[in-house]
């Protein structure tokens, strides 16, 4: 099937610009893609999994002296936020064929944003576990409608690098949330303040909501479908082993982030500035990376790439490990940054390769079906391992494992993507 006629544009106050000429795996070079549109979406991704996700792990050490929370406790945290995430995923797997991808999107902003507020004027650990909750809601409808607005109209050897920039931005956002709480904090003189950092999120989700609703607008058109996700993966090369990288990948990245602050703070013997800070160095990793393997899979093959990734990220894991010295500790981060921050776009645009637009979010719905649970038992798993060792050495051990397993099923499956002769997209 060929894709279908743009569906998002971008306007400035005059006539939308005209349709796109479809993407084909053979398009030429020549073909437009519409960098201001994919720029606007990718800031979404800022708002789930920066905003949502990431800032507990910058915010946590603070939120746990304040509330008192044990890492068990925060492990729930994220493991609230995967579980929602889940619901999330499923919801909009189940009703993409009745609704506008962008309009999901736009529920998803709004709901993320809820939890954002509740976590800013949180007073117990059950408002935090609400909120994160709430947050980790929203999140599923904003990243599996993203990508598919976004890499709408692109040609497909240039779809890997249209879609890093999802990751690109979330990474630029994860360099200033840690800057911006350091500032902050500077200036009241108190390295405890936590909860106006999520108000100031929630504000600025509020921004882009009220952007993407006058800059971006949907013409009716065949909406998603919302059914055949789990045949249409089926019929994908080597489905199984992506399946299971994917689910191996889900533990690692609601785990290592989640629990890097206080491995930093407890067995690395950071200050709370400087554990802050690195936060921002693996923001920095995330920008290279995604731009850099995007590009990089357009040239050797998403599988290639994604098995080096995963590789990247499991040497980081064993770093963290370990009681390595702090500038080893420094550079770990941030190869994990630029490495793990890219498998979610890479694993996007895998699907979107083998599958038509239409089944993109219902395929990639039904892979994030196996992804969740792994992701709700991840940050219980690390958390409770931490509290039952007093360290986080087994923690980061088993990520490092299993990041190692992905790599393998990764690196055992043959290339078959958009710029391979070969592919047929399925209809």
């Amino acid at each position: 099937m060929g894709r279908l006629p743009d569906v998002f544009e971008v306007t400035s106050g005059q006539a939308a610009s005209s349709p796109a000429v479809p993407s084909e795996v053979g398009s030429t070079p020549r073909e437009r893609v519409r960098w201001g549109r994919v720029v606007l979406v990718a800031l979404s991704g800022v708002v789930s999994h920066v905003f949502g996700r990431a800032t507990v792990g910058v915010l946590v050490p603070a939120m746990a002296d304040d509330l008192d929370l044990s890492d068990t406790l925060i492990g729930a945290l994220g493991s609230a936020n995967m579980g929602a995430y889940f619901t999330g995923v499923i919801i909009v797997t189940f009703t993409a064929g009745r609704i506008e991808p962008f309009t999901l999107l736009r529920a998803g902003i709004v709901t993320s944003t809820v939890g954002l507020a509740v976590i800013g004027t949180a007073s117990s650990p059950a408002a935090v576990v609400i909120g994160t909750a709430l947050a980790g809601l929203g999140g599923g409808g904003i990243w599996l409608t993203a990508p598919v607005i976004a890499s709408e109209g692109v040609p497909a050897s240039r779809r890997g690098a249209a879609l890093g920039t999802l990751t690109a931005t979330m990474g630029a956002a994860l360099i200033g949330v840690p800057l911006a709480t350091t500032a902050l904090r500077s200036i009241a003189a108190d390295d405890a303040i936590w909860r106006p950092v999520w108000v100031a999120q929630a504000a600025l989700s509020v921004v882009l909501f009220a952007a993407l609703s006058v800059f971006v607008r949907a013409r009716r058109t065949e909406r998603v479908a919302g059914a055949g996700g789990f045949g249409a993966l089926f019929r994908i090369h080597g489905w199984k082993r992506a399946v299971a990288a994917y689910m191996a990948f889900a533990y690692m990245a609601s785990s290592f982030a989640n629990f890097l602050g206080r491995a930093l703070e407890g067995d690395h013997e950071f200050s709370r500035t400087a554990a802050t800070l690195v936060f921002s160095w693996m923001g920095a990793g995330s920008i290279v990376g995604a731009l850099a393997f995007g590009r990089l899979s357009d040239r050797i093959g998403r599988p290639a790439t994604m098995a080096t990734v995963m590789a990247l990220s499991a040497g980081a894991a064993v770093v963290m490990a370990t009681r390595a010295p702090s500038a080893m500790i420094l550079v770990a981060v941030v190869v994990f940054g630029a490495a793990s921050f890219s498998f979610p776009s890479l694993t996007a645009t895998f699907v979107s390769d083998h599958v038509s637009d239409r089944t993109f979010a219902a395929v990639l719905g039904s892979m994030t079906m196996f992804y969740g649970p792994a992701s709700v038992i991840g940050p219980a798993a690390s958390g409770w391992l931490a509290d039952r060792t007093s360290s986080f050495s087994t923690t980061y051990s088993v990520i490092a494992a299993l990041a190692l397993t992905a790599c393998i099923c990764m690196a055992t499956m043959r290339r078959r993507d958009g710029v391979a002769p070969q592919t047929t997209p399925l209809n």
